[in-house]
């Protein structure tokens, strides 16, 4: 066992031989985190991982590494005894399997113990800026008056640190930010955060192992040995189907309950499934209740999960998107049923927040056949370097410039923004854009192939799948939501393309950054955030602008915030 002590922590790393030994042997409730190398697991993993959360304290934080066909099993058992908190994705040392997509993406869960307050610490990466137009390739929150000087804060999706072998081990890098975010440090200018305070007079206890899997020499070739689950064969579910049969089968919308329709459809008929389900987020649907109990929710979800995998051909894939924390439910649900291709990382940073901002969703790649479906990698370009930025000026331009340098596609996918404007977006909560569905389209299906979406909104899947020749089948409960589906098919079988309607904004004598701006300055005057008091005493704008153009105060008050944040105010 070797052991580090500082003056604010002390961190123990064991070795395979000490690790559970010394679990067991632990004080109950004595240890602020753990990270746990399941690539180097030895002895039983549920009772390692029983032992470290019974070790740790309440509020305390587990990490567990691992890769994406193995980590599902361990988050659901986790997830019945810790509150699930990230799936962190490690953009890791290229793999290159037999089938699917080439793989770079390595997972680290994290979970916390009880209802308890939790500490991280907010960990930035450098800034990186586009090698064309010199602008910060990160468009969200990189706006130069808001840029933090010591970098970005990082996300759940972590594509910055330098590649290794993250799959049957932990990089020394991927440990280093991971330490950084749960033992508090003083601040660049000197002060320390409250939480320094409290470590200062309580020392910070962790625990790492085991200590062999950290950063050692083995090949990322060995690691497909690793991860094999033993007597894993998946089962093929073949619910009963009901005795009605739908009169048309493809290139239709029906309104109707998606399990009903399901059932209607033959085996081995469907060559691609998709499915975006509701994220039982409490988010406003027209006639879906997203807000269940776990069980209802997930239970749903395996039902249609399951005819999904009856209907599919034995060429056929499928697709499925959802939050980190249900899809590793899906995940191990499906293991069960089908062959895991990919757990693809989608990086889709909607906005800024937290020390940890949420970027990553999970998109499921499973197929009826090991290794015999439809897959056309090789006929997909290649896509733009993650060098450049995806500003549509700086597009245009650097290609006209014969600037075009190019990378090949992974199962990390950074590329693709969520839609941001209201001109591209139907009246949906969670709309999906083009550009994701065309891929995913032309990757596993061909012209003529019947693609299919039983959780279908607004209809994009079918909608992409008519624009490129293929047979669709879309389904949703709601008539809203079909009837908008079918004009816009219309649209597309007519004219070609989806019309939108323009959503021109009356040009306001201010801008957004103005507004930041003088509340930057006001921040330097006063010494500290101004309050919506102080803004209509002394902005030249009034305070109403303030309110109607930021949603919260909090978003108004960013560029303030670097001010004062890092001293710089008077």
């Amino acid at each position: 066992m070797k052991t580090l002590s500082q003056s604010t922590y002390t961190l123990n790393y064991l070795s395979r031989f000490d690790l559970l030994r010394s679990l067991k042997e632990a004080k109950e409730k004595s240890l602020d985190f753990i990270i746990l190398i399941s690539g180097s697991f030895q002895d039983d993993w549920r009772e390692t991982l029983t032992e470290s959360m019974r070790c740790l304290k309440d509020g305390g934080l587990l990490f567990v590494q691992g890769l994406p066909d193995r980590l599902p099993e361990i988050g659901v058992f986790l997830d019945r005894f810790l509150k699930f908190k990230y799936w962190i994705a490690v953009e890791s040392s290229a793999q290159q399997p037999s089938h699917g997509l080439p793989s770079v993406h390595a997972g680290v869960l994290l979970f916390v113990k009880g209802n308890e307050h939790f500490d991280i610490q907010r960990v930035r990466f450098p800034h990186e800026t586009c090698e064309h137009c010199g602008k910060p390739l990160r468009d969200w929150g990189g706006k130069s008056h808001l840029r933090h000087p010591d970098g970005f804060a990082i996300s759940d999706v972590w594509k910055s640190l330098p590649p290794a072998n993250n799959y049957n081990q932990i990089s020394q890098p991927v440990l280093d930010t991971i330490l950084k975010m749960v033992i508090p440090v003083s601040s660049p200018n000197g002060r320390k955060d409250q939480t320094s305070l409290v470590a200062a007079t309580s020392k910070i206890k962790g625990l790492i192992g085991p200590k062999e899997g950290i950063g050692d020499s083995r090949k990322v070739s060995d690691v497909a040995v690793q991860y094999k689950l033993p007597g894993f064969e998946p089962r093929i579910s073949r619910p009963v189907p009901s005795g009605k049969k739908v009169e048309t089968l493809w290139n239709i919308v029906h309104q109707g309950d998606a399990l009903e329709i399901l059932r209607q459809y033959p085996d081995n008929s469907v060559d691609l499934v998709f499915a975006d389900p509701p994220y039982n987020l409490e988010k406003s649907y027209n006639t879906y209740n997203d807000e269940q109990t776990t069980k209802e929710y997930l239970d749903w979800c395996n039902a249609w999960l399951a005819e999904y995998a009856r209907i599919l051909k034995p060429t056929g894939s499928l697709y499925v998107l959802n939050l980190p924390r249900w899809t590793m439910y899906h995940a191990d649900f499906l293991n069960k049923h089908l062959h895991f291709q990919n757990w693809i990382v989608w990086d889709a940073l909607s906005e800024p927040r937290g020390k940890l901002m949420p970027a990553h969703y999970g998109l499921l790649f499973y197929t009826k056949s090991p290794d015999n479906f439809t897959f056309n990698f090789k006929d997909l370009p290649s896509i733009d370097e993650r060098h450049y930025c995806l500003r549509a000026s700086c597009i245009r331009e650097r290609k006209l410039n014969g600037q075009d340098e190019k990378e090949r596609l992974t199962d990390i996918w950074w590329d693709i923004h969520r839609l941001k404007h209201r001109r591209d977006r139907d009246y949906h909560p969670c709309q999906l854009p083009d550009k994701l569905l065309e891929r995913i389209i032309k990757l596993s299906s061909n012209p003529g192939d019947i693609i299919l979406d039983a959780l279908a909104g607004t209809g994009t899947t079918a909608v992409v799948a008519a624009r490129l020749g293929r047979r669709y089948v879309a389904i949703d409960i709601d008539p809203g939501y079909v009837n908008i589906t079918r004009q816009k098919i219309d649209e597309v079988m007519r004219l070609g393309f989806v019309v939108r309607q323009s959503t021109q904004k009356t040009r306001m004598p201010y801008s957004k950054k103005a507004l930041q701006l003088e509340l930057r300055d006001l921040a330097a005057k006063l010494g500290r955030l101004p309050t919506p008091d102080d803004v209509a005493k002394k902005s030249r704008y009034g305070l109403a602008p303030f309110t109607e153009t930021f949603p919260t105060w909090g978003k108004a008050l960013k560029a303030a915030k670097l001010e004062v944040e890092n001293g710089h105010s008077a």
